[in-house]
């Protein structure tokens, strides 16, 4: 792996079908990296006191839902992945939190996304977004489908990463690399640019999206940042591309909007409550509708 960390892959837990779809997601990720899958239930009691203090029978049911999550999770898991090591855990802490200190020990951290809250809490955009940003391992999200479809269904599709020149992006494309090999699928190497200043820039009219130095630049840029990776996975098929657009979400939505994955790199450093992703970024894994993966790339291996 790029971080050198053969750490479990953990995922989210909530009781919802999506977590359930990013279990198997994490069973698949799990099984082909021969690491084990870790289902984490991330959730903090109702206090004992207080104007919302619940009956006994509220804990123990509260207990028990729990406990079923896990269990089930385990064993649906276990019937579909048989070669899978499959642990579970319960963690006392928020979602974001609970889920960013285990993926001090992962090498990929996999959360589903729902719209509406469930018994105790649930894996929200938000959470998702958090976790993503915060996390010490590589975080692939899977945004709901409204279909049944499952990991092994994306092999063949296309992996879409997005390069900017960063060392965050260097980091991504390596993840992706590895990502369409285990997929036997080709990888898409996309350079969104702006020729456009941010200030004074006036009408924006056709005629002013032209910019071939910018272009050639962009085109230069993914070349050079994908040599040497057919050299090392021959039967890679690389497909390079620049767009031109003011939108980089958009553009990186709309080209992978076919994908079995789009891989991008996070931005800044700080601590929990400090870091933020940029805005495509975050846009990316609260409506892309394909799963996001964001690759950090300050991670000591």
């Amino acid at each position: 792996m790029i971080s050198g960390v053969h750490g479990p892959v953990v995922v989210g837990m909530d009781g919802s079908e999506e977590a359930m779809r990013a279990a198997d997601y994490g069973a698949w990720e799990a099984e082909r990296r021969r690491v084990p899958l870790r289902l984490v239930l991330a959730h903090q009691p109702a206090p004992m006191w207080g104007p919302h203090i619940l009956a006994a029978d509220d804990y123990r049911r509260e207990h028990d839902w729990v406990r079923d999550v896990l269990a089930n999770a385990e064993r649906q898991v276990a019937a579909a992945h048989p070669e899978v090591t499959v642990q579970s855990a319960t963690v006392d802490a928020g979602p974001a939190a609970g889920l960013v200190e285990e993926s001090k020990r992962a090498s990929l951290v996999v959360v589903g996304t729902r719209a509406a809250g469930g018994f105790v809490g649930h894996l929200s955009g938000s959470v998702a977004a958090q976790v993503a940003s915060h996390a010490h391992a590589p975080v692939i999200v899977l945004r709901p489908t409204g279909s049944d479809e499952v990991p092994a269904s994306f092999a063949g599709r296309a992996v879409v990463v997005g390069l900017d020149g960063s060392p965050e992006s260097e980091h991504a494309l390596a993840f992706a690399v590895e990502e369409a090999v285990a997929r036997g699928s080709r990888l898409h190497a996309v350079y969104v640019w702006n020729a456009l200043e941010v200030h004074d820039i006036g009408p924006i009219v056709a005629e002013e999206f032209g910019d071939a130095e910018a272009e050639d630049k962009a085109i230069r840029l993914v070349t050079e940042a994908t040599e040497g990776w057919t050299d090392r996975y021959p039967d890679l098929h690389i497909v390079r591309g620049v767009v031109h657009a003011l939108d980089s979400a958009g553009a990186l939505a709309q080209v992978s909007s076919d994908a079995g994955l789009l891989v991008v790199g996070s931005r800044g450093h700080g601590g929990f409550l400090g870091l933020r992703l940029g805005s495509t970024v975050d846009s990316l894994i609260r409506h892309a509708s394909v799963p996001v993966a964001v690759v950090r790339g300050d991670r000591e291996p």
